[in-house]
């Protein structure tokens, strides 16, 4: 195994793995909410996943824009300009997540109509995202540190600091919502102090100071925050695809198939989550050795990676579909055993998760994109997957098509939105040929 091979290895697997985790935390309490509280109760923890998954795109465009900043400086040797770009980005991610905090606390009932809410799970929808996001500080912050922290050179600290407050938000759920009887309340509480784990974990990094970014004065500048944006702008709408695709399917799905189709999707969209997670978890670990190739104009590393990368993840996009195809019962019953759910879940599940293996490509090539300076081209892919497109699929291939279409509308967005990533490629290769 060559330096380049280990180097790759050492930061995918852990931010694969630390971006599960993330995911994981709203899929621990989907499972034991609809095994603990009911299918209406699992219904209303989606409702609020739009907002949440929200929260997370906002905190990567400083996290993923501070860190493509920080590794091409530090690719450069220029230690002082990352640290300015550190403490800018972390600055800005602690001022939004408390105006966040506020916003998800006082305006909860019309964040949940918004989202799609029925009258049914409206009250149980109110109070998740109420105490979730509570939590808004340290659940933003752990998510920026964790991205931090491994540009830093601390990838498997990344890691564990985000699995200890899973392992953490996983016993604290079954004992809030089993023995305690405490409901989403529970759930929500479970969720938020895990991530304050995670956040002394990961803090403790700089505390030590153990690499090159301290936590210390800096020069406040408005030209580093737009540079910090500009870069993260296309990892802020590659994560704005989850709550996009919730928020559409929620409505298309409250008007036609009713609560039981809005239960079905929370199912689909908590297995699609962690599937998201896994692909996007291994272009965001390629990041950092993008941003270093570039800094030190490394041609051939930028291009090993790149091939490197699309084949983990077209070969791992795959697996999960064949893993999801195989065991698509069990996959569903985890959440809920109510049969009805269960039989148009696993119906569901083999076309929805057909959108994978062109997710794997669209997620490398926007990275790709963004860790090398060309961010008008990876917006266009990321605004064209997670927003134009997306929306436009799924309010329209139901109406073409028929209502028993509607799994399909993520597949086609994802294909369409490949062929138009490939189409970037080829025309910049021409460029470079010219």
């Amino acid at each position: 195994m060559n330096q380049r091979t280990k180097e790759l290895l050492h930061y995918i697997i852990p931010s694969a793995g630390g971006l599960c985790v993330t995911y994981l935390y709203n899929i621990v309490d989907g499972i034991f909410v609809g095994q603990g509280v009911g299918h209406l109760a699992l219904a209303a923890v989606n409702i609020t996943v739009p907002f949440i998954t929200i929260m997370i795109a906002v905190s990567t465009l400083f996290a993923m824009g501070g860190s493509t900043v920080i590794a091409i400086r530090l690719g450069r040797g220029d230690k002082k300009g990352a640290n300015d770009a550190f403490m800018t980005s972390l600055t800005m991610m602690l001022f939004l997540s408390v105006l966040l905090l506020v916003v998800g606390t006082v305006f909860s009932k019309q964040i949940v109509l918004l989202s799609g809410s029925s009258e049914a799970m409206l009250p149980m929808a109110i109070e998740y995202l109420f105490y979730y996001t509570l939590f808004a500080v340290p659940f933003l912050c752990s998510n920026c540190l964790s991205m931090f922290v491994r540009n830093d050179g601390a990838p498997g600290l990344a890691f564990w600091g985000m699995l200890s407050g899973a392992v953490a938000n996983i016993f604290l759920d079954w004992l809030f919502i089993f023995p305690m009887q405490m409901g989403l309340k529970g759930a929500a509480i479970a969720s938020g102090l895990g991530q304050v784990l995670s956040l002394l974990i990961l803090s403790s990094h700089f505390i030590r100071k153990q690499g090159q970014l301290r936590i210390q004065k800096f020069s406040f500048s408005f030209a580093l925050i737009r540079k910090v944006c500009k870069r993260g702008v296309p990892e802020f709408f590659s994560q704005l695809n989850t709550p996009i695709t919730v928020f559409c399917y929620n409505w298309v799905l409250v008007n036609t198939l009713g609560d039981l189709g809005v239960s079905t999707f929370s199912i689909l969209s908590f297995l699609y989550s962690l599937a998201n997670a896994v692909l996007s978890g291994v272009a965001q670990g390629l990041q950092p050795l993008w941003g270093r190739s570039f800094g030190r104009q490394d041609a051939d590393g930028l291009k090993q990676y790149l091939h490197t990368g699309l084949k983990i993840n077209i070969i791992g996009s795959v697996v999960i579909y064949a893993v999801l195809f195989l065991f698509r019962v069990p996959a569903v019953a985890i959440f809920n055993s109510d049969p009805a759910l269960i039989e148009m879940a696993s119906a569901a599940l083999p076309v929805f998760a057909l959108s994978f293996p062109f997710m794997a490509v669209n997620f490398i090539y926007t990275a790709y994109f963004y860790s090398t300076k060309r961010t008008g081209r990876a917006n266009m892919i990321a605004i064209s997957r997670g927003v134009v497109v997306k929306i436009l699929a799924i309010f329209l291939v139901p109406v073409i098509f028929g209502s028993a279409s509607v799994w399909w509308a993520v597949v086609v967005a994802e294909a369409i939105t490949m062929l138009f990533a490939l189409l970037c490629v080829k025309l910049e290769n021409k460029a470079i040929q010219a």
